[in-house]
Order: structure tokens, then C-alpha cells, then sequence
């Protein structure tokens, strides 16, 4: 049946077509048919290699958490991944945005908050308590910190096994052997360094990344380093995560690596700040601190550390002069240890490669004046002793 049809097809088409046409439409079928089949061949043997599941796995986790991986050379001291805002780029003004923040009152600050900022409200309560708390105890001093305090949500840093304690006067785990400070002694270091917008300030030990929140308030020139790449990573992904709505976390330069040696590509640095215990200055840190600069830093044996300011000099001959001076006045505080790549405490290196600190001379008899006038906030009842600095006894936790 489908011969006899095959036949009275040809004949029709060879009576109502030219023979040409006939011919042309049968080889373009013909070819088609065999091009259909050979392409996935050709296309196939002609492609890239699949990658396996973990090579996807492995570049999507850098893609997602990174801005910028650049793989470095072995022989190069900053040796492995290193990531950071692009130079040059435009960053977004954390300071100017912290001016235009009424601080005079609670109401206004409050107005403020909910028409400019997407901070949740529930928060917003304890953090000005705490802010009036730490102007009343000289932890804050300047406007400026103030409003830098006021501006970070600490909430965002705090994980999620500490919910509820956002604004505890405390220091709280945050995973990978780490800890996020007391609120208070970040209030303290912060202040102890004094920054001007355009400073350019490097943190050392990023941690949960509430410091350097809080730095991109205070200047655009905000360097941060950690050590520990779970933890950085984990950090990194939540500042590209709240970047939307917090635009000045998009301004940290932020690199793992070894802070140790510090950041030399973007030294000299006006401010330096470490926020992990050591028992001498660090010369590479030393070094890279402007003259004229402050490094504020925890400094002692484990369990004995003093937070020290400490400030840079150059005479015209060279000479450096380091002047020091104990923030707290002769309290005690305990951080983690400053370790390097495999886990060492620094504070067991060679005694040549370091330059100590003598110990802090005996606390003034007075409490220092409060001399933010500007900041009109609500008087407290507060112990002579700044809130959550206790001396602290061997065994004490590490914060």
C-alpha cells in the first residue's frame, strides 16, 4: 500500500514540478537527516570537559562569598587568597551619613532611625541605653563614636545561638574558636583611636565584623584581615548580604591572611587596631603605623592583658618614640590569642623580634572628666568601674 503510494506521489510531483526542484528538495532531506544525526557528535567531541560536582561546589562557595579572589604566588607574603574592595572604586561616605544623625535626644533619634535606616525596632531601645551607658562611663567620648555606635546594628553580628542577647554587655561565641567582643571594650578601642574621616585604619582579627561596622562609620579607609577562613568567609557572605541596605559595609577592604604582617600594599595606616592578644607590638605592624598614628591593642601574657594605646613618633634623625598609655587605667581584660596560619600563639616568639611594652603605671586617683558635651543624652547610675572590663582571674573565659 505505502509502494502504490510512494509511486502515485513521484508521478504527481514529476507532473506538476520541474525534475530539478524534485532532486534539490530530496538531497536538502537527505542532507538534514544526516546533519541531525552527526551534530551532538561533533558538538561533543569539540567541548569543554564537565566539571565534576565538587569543582562546581568548590567554585560556587568562592563565588558566593568573595568579591575578589585573586590566587597569589607562593613566594608572595600575602600567599593564598586575598580579597578586597577594588582601589579606586567609589566607596560610599559612612561618615557623612553618620553626621546627618540627630543624636541630642532619644525622640529625634528615634524619628531618624525609622525614616532613614531598616534597622529592626526591637533593638533600637537597648542600643541607645547602652550608648547612654558608655558616654556616662567615657567609653564613648566624641560625636563622632557615638553615632558610629548608634548606627551599627550589633544584632547583625550576634549569631544565631546568642539570640537574645544582642545587647548584652558581654563577650558571646561566634564559632571557629572566636569570640565577638564585649560591647563596651569595643566602645573603648574605638575611641582610643580617634579617627578622621580619611584616616585609613586596619583592623587586625575581623572576627564577626561588628568592629569594622562600626569603623565604616567613622571613615571610608576601613582594612580588615582574619586569619580563620570559615570565619571569614562567613563574615564576608554577611556583609554582601546587609550591603544592600548598609551600603558602608561595601567600604571594607577585607583579606584573609596572616595579620601578623599586616597589609603593606595599603600601608602606611593612620590607625591600627588588633583585637587578639599579644604580648609585644608586632613589627610589621609597627612599621606599617604612620607616623603620628595610634595602635590600640591588648597587650600581655594570657590572662593579663592591659588594652594599650599606643602612639608612633619620627624624629628628624629617624629615632622612633612610642608613647604608651593604659585605657583602662590599670583593669584587666582577656582576648583570644593572636595565632598564626597553623594555630601558634605570637606571644611565644623570639624575644629579638619583639618590642615590648613596659607595664602600666598606677591608675589615677580620679575618674577622667566625660567631656562629650555635645551628646545630650540621658544621665545614668553607673559604677565607677567601666561595665564589662572585671579584672579577670586565671580561668576566666577568653573574650
Amino acid at each position: 500500500m505505502i509502494i502504490v503510494f510512494g509511486c502515485v506521489a513521484v508521478k504527481f510531483l514529476q507532473e506538476s514540478i520541474p525534475a530539478i526542484l524534485i532532486v534539490i528538495l530530496v538531497t536538502g532531506l537527505i542532507g538534514g537527516f544526516v546533519f541531525g544525526l552527526t551534530l551532538p557528535v561533533i558538538v561533543s567531541s569539540n567541548s569543554e570537559r564537565v566539571a565534576s560536582y565538587e569543582e562546581v561546589a568548590a567554585q560556587s562557595a568562592v563565588q558566593e562569598a568573595t568579591k575578589l579572589a585573586v590566587e597569589m604566588g607562593v613566594d608572595s607574603p600575602e600567599y593564598g587568597l586575598a580579597y578586597e574592595t577594588l582601589p579606586g572604586a567609589e566607596k560610599y561616605d559612612g561618615p557623612a551619613l553618620a553626621r546627618s544623625m540627630p543624636i541630642e535626644t532619644k525622640e529625634a533619634w528615634l524619628s531618624w532611625m525609622r525614616n532613614n535606616r531598616n534597622d529592626s525596632p526591637v533593638f533600637l531601645e537597648e542600643r541607645w541605653q547602652l550608648a547612654q551607658a558608655f558616654v556616662g562611663s567615657s567609653e564613648l567620648k566624641r560625636p563622632e563614636d557615638v553615632r558610629a555606635f548608634l548606627l551599627t546594628p550589633r544584632e547583625h553580628f550576634v549569631r544565631a545561638r546568642n539570640r537574645g542577647l544582642e545587647y548584652a554587655d558581654t563577650w558571646l561565641p561566634i564559632g571557629h574558636g572566636a569570640t565577638i567582643t564585649d560591647p563596651d571594650v569595643v566602645a573603648m578601642m574605638t575611641t582610643t583611636l580617634d579617627i578622621n574621616p580619611g584616616d585609613k585604619v586596619l583592623e587586625i582579627g575581623t572576627g564577626s565584623g561588628y568592629q569594622s561596622a562600626i569603623l565604616s562609620y567613622l571613615t571610608k579607609e576601613v582594612y580588615t584581615i582574619e586569619i580563620i577562613k570559615p570565619l571569614f568567609v562567613e563574615t564576608d557572605q554577611l556583609y554582601r548580604d546587609w550591603e544592600k541596605s548598609y551600603p558602608s559595609y561595601g567600604s571594607i577592604n577585607r583579606k584573609l591572611g596572616d595579620g601578623y604582617y599586616g597589609w603593606e600594599k595599603y600601608a602606611p595606616f593612620e590607625k591600627i587596631i588588633v583585637t587578639c592578644s599579644i604580648d609585644h607590638i608586632p613589627p610589621p605592624l609597627l612599621r606599617q603605623l604612620a607616623p603620628g598614628g595610634i595602635m590600640v591593642l591588648p597587650l600581655g601574657p594570657p590572662g593579663r592583658q592591659y588594652i594599650m594605646e599606643v602612639k608612633k613618633d619620627i624624629a628628624e634623625d629617624g629615632a622612633i618614640t612610642l608613647t604608651r598609655r593604659d585605657v583602662y587605667n590599670g583593669l584587666r581584660v582577656s582576648f583570644i590569642p593572636f595565632r598564626d596560619e597553623i594555630g601558634t600563639s605570637y606571644s611565644t616568639s623570639p624575644a629579638e623580634e619583639r618590642v615590648t611594652v613596659p607595664p602600666p603605671p598606677p591608675p589615677p586617683s580620679s575618674k577622667p572628666e566625660n567631656p562629650l558635651e555635645e551628646v545630650n543624652l540621658e544621665e545614668n547610675n553607673l559604677n565607677e568601674e567601666p561595665s564589662g572590663t572585671d579584672q579577670a582571674e586565671e580561668g576566666d573565659p577568653e573574650v
